[in-house]
C-alpha cells in the first residue's frame, strides 16, 4: 500500500485561499482571546474546518480513489454563510465609520438615497421586485459557477477561485473599516439630524449593544425569504465596500472576458435589480456601491495573477512526482 504524507495532499486553489484566510483571521482571534478573553469558539471553528478540508483533500491519497471535486467546492462555498456574520465578531471591537459613509452620500446627492428611494417607490410590486433582486445575489454566483463546471472545468476552478478570493478580501476590508449600513445606522440617530445632514459617529456602540433590524410586515414571498435570510446571517457589518456589488460585477467581468454573452444577457436584468435593491432595502449607501465596483476591477487582475502562481506551483509539484 502506498504511503503518503501531508506534502502529497493536493488542495484546490479555493481550499488554499480558505486555509490562508483562516490562518490570518485565526491569529487575530488568538490576539482578541488573549486580550479580551473572548473568541475561543472562533478558534475552535477554524480547527474543525481545517480538519475537514484536510480530510476531503487527502481522501484520494488515503483511499487511492478519486475524490469528489464538486463536494469539496460545495463545502468551501457553504462556509461563506458562516464567514460573513463572523466579521462582526472582529469589527465590533473597533469604532464605526457609518457617519463617514452617510456624509459622503449627503455630499454627493444632498440627501440619503437609501431613505429616499424606498419612499419614492413604496408600491408593493416594486418592493417585491427589489427583494427578489437582492436575493438573486447567490443564485447569480451559483448559476454561473455551475455553467462553467459543466462546460469548462478549468474555467470553473478559476471562477471559483476568483470569487472566493474576492469574498475574503471584502471580509478583511470589513474588519479594517467597520460599517453597519443604513438599515442599522439610521436607527441610532435622530431623524431631525438626518434631515439636517448631520451624521454623528456612534463609536463602539456595537461593542456593547445588540441592535436588531427594524421589523416591517412580510407582505410577499420575496420579502419573507429576505427576512429569513437576514435573521440567519445579517449582522451590523459589511457595508463598505459592497461585496454584493463587487462579486456580481466580477461575475459579469468574467462572463464578458470569456465571451459568454448569452449568459451575460440572461443575468444582466438580475444584476441591475441587485444594484438598485442594495440601496432600496437600505443595506448599502451609494458610496458602498461605488466602492464595490472599484474593488471588482482591482480584484480581477489580482486574482488572475495569484491564480497563475497557484496553478504554476501545482504544475511544478506534478512534474516532480513524475520525475
Amino acid at each position: 500500500m502506498k504511503v503518503t504524507g501531508l506534502r502529497t495532499i493536493k488542495f484546490n486553489p479555493a481550499e488554499k485561499l480558505t486555509l490562508i484566510y483562516m490562518l490570518i483571521t485565526g491569529v487575530a482571534a488568538c490576539y482578541l482571546w488573549i486580550t479580551t478573553g473572548k473568541g475561543l469558539g472562533v478558534i475552535g471553528v477554524r480547527l474543525a474546518i481545517g480538519a475537514v478540508i484536510f480530510v476531503m483533500a487527502g481522501f484520494e491519497n488515503i483511499t487511492q480513489k478519486t475524490s469528489n471535486p464538486l463536494l469539496r467546492y460545495i463545502f468551501i462555498g457553504c462556509l461563506f454563510v458562516y464567514w460573513y456574520p463572523e466579521t462582526f465578531y472582529f469589527n465590533r471591537f473597533f469604532g464605526n465609520y457609518d457617519h463617514l459613509l452617510a456624509a459622503a452620500d449627503q455630499a454627493l446627492f444632498g440627501y440619503q438615497p437609501s431613505l429616499v428611494l424606498a419612499q419614492a417607490l413604496p408600491q408593493h410590486w416594486v418592493s417585491e421586485l427589489m427583494n427578489m433582486g437582492y436575493i438573486s445575489y447567490f443564485p447569480i454566483l451559483i448559476i454561473t459557477w455551475l455553467y462553467f463546471y459543466y462546460t469548462d472545468r478549468h474555467m470553473a476552478e478559476f471562477y471559483f477561485f476568483t470569487t472566493t478570493f474576492a469574498f475574503f478580501l471584502f471580509y478583511i476590508l470589513f474588519l479594517l473599516f467597520p460599517a453597519s449600513g443604513p438599515q442599522y445606522y439610521f436607527q441610532l440617530i435622530d431623524t431631525r439630524l438626518i434631515s439636517a445632514g448631520i451624521f454623528p459617529p456612534v463609536g463602539d456602540y456595537f461593542s456593547h449593544h445588540y441592535l436588531a433590524l427594524k421589523e416591517t410586515p412580510s407582505t410577499g414571498i420575496f420579502k419573507q425569504s429576505l427576512d429569513l435570510i437576514k435573521s440567519i446571517a445579517e449582522r451590523p457589518t459589511g457595508a463598505f465596500p459592497s461585496s454584493h456589488i463587487g462579486n456580481t460585477t466580477l461575475v459579469m467581468i468574467i462572463l464578458i472576458v470569456q465571451r459568454k454573452y448569452k449568459l451575460t444577457v440572461v443575468l444582466l436584468p438580475l444584476y441591475c435589480l441587485l444594484v438598485l435593491s442594495t440601496v432600496y432595502i437600505q443595506a448599502h449607501y451609494v458610496v458602498d456601491i461605488i466602492g464595490g465596483y472599484a474593488a471588482a476591477f482591482i480584484f480581477y487582475p489580482l486574482s488572475k495573477y495569484l491564480y497563475s502562481l497557484f496553478a504554476r506551483k501545482d504544475a511544478l509539484m506534478a512534474n516532480r512526482k513524475n520525475i
